[in-house]
């Protein structure tokens, strides 16, 4: 029995979540909370500041080139 995956490369999707500031603080936030995928291509990551504890939210538009 084999396995196969034929994953879209990250080139393809044109998107790649980098770490973001905290809009309160400005430090530095590395991985969302959460992230969800919403119909039309928009991709929503959820944050919570680790020194703060405020939370945000950013939208990406997923495209493929």
């Amino acid at each position: 029995m084999q396995v196969h995956s034929n994953p879209a490369p990250l080139c393809a999707i044109g998107t790649v979540t980098p770490p973001a500031h905290c809009p309160y603080c400005d430090d530095w936030m590395v991985a969302p909370i959460l992230s969800e995928f919403v119909e039309g291509g928009e991709i929503r990551h959820h944050w919570e500041c680790e020194s703060c504890g405020q939370t945000s939210s950013t939208t990406i538009m997923v495209t493929a080139e």
